[in-house]
């Protein structure tokens, strides 16, 4: 989390700043990541699906809603300078939440998420009136990210499983 909060954020209502993105899979620990990475994009080059992008700094970040993360491993395998290991991998922190604009909330027949979900992590519940609960399953939930960028009412969003913080 960001400790500083701009005017900017004021004006958004945001007093505690913005909550960092998330770093692609494979990066070390955030401390040592940013000393050994330097901003090269060769990872976001590397990167199958596009979802590498990069954060003011050119620091590559994940950039969920525009595509999934497939864990193929090559933002490690071209990695020079250690910022990414396969081998250090730190425990997963993405998994997804569905927003209160849920077209399934408002009777809305649209399943896409849990359609597209390899994982099997996206569920749903009938209710009265035609209306389905999206459940999802965080223990079963890879946080690839593909629900959101699938969902035609832009609903999920990847939120942090240990902080409930929202990646950008």
């Amino acid at each position: 989390m960001r400790n500083t909060v701009s005017r900017a954020d004021i004006i958004r209502g945001r007093f505690s700043g913005i909550p960092d993105s998330i770093r692609p899979p494979y990066a070390i620990a955030e401390e040592d990541f940013r000393a050994r990475c330097e901003p090269c994009g060769d990872c976001r080059k590397a990167c199958e699906t596009g979802v590498i992008g990069q954060d003011g700094e050119g620091f590559p970040i994940l950039l969920f809603g525009q595509a999934e993360c497939s864990f193929c491993g090559r933002c490690a395998e071209v990695c020079t300078t250690g910022a990414f290991r396969k081998s250090h991998a730190r425990p997963w922190v993405a998994t997804a939440h569905v927003k209160s604009n849920c077209l399934s909330f408002n009777a809305i027949t649209c399943r896409s998420c849990e359609e597209n979900c390899e994982a099997g992590a996206i569920r749903f519940r009938l209710m009265t009136q035609g209306r389905a609960l999206p459940l999802i399953d965080a223990a079963a939930c890879t946080g690839c990210g593909n629900c959101a960028v699938i969902c035609p009412n832009q609903s999920i969003e990847m939120k942090n499983r240990e902080t409930e913080e929202v990646f950008a």
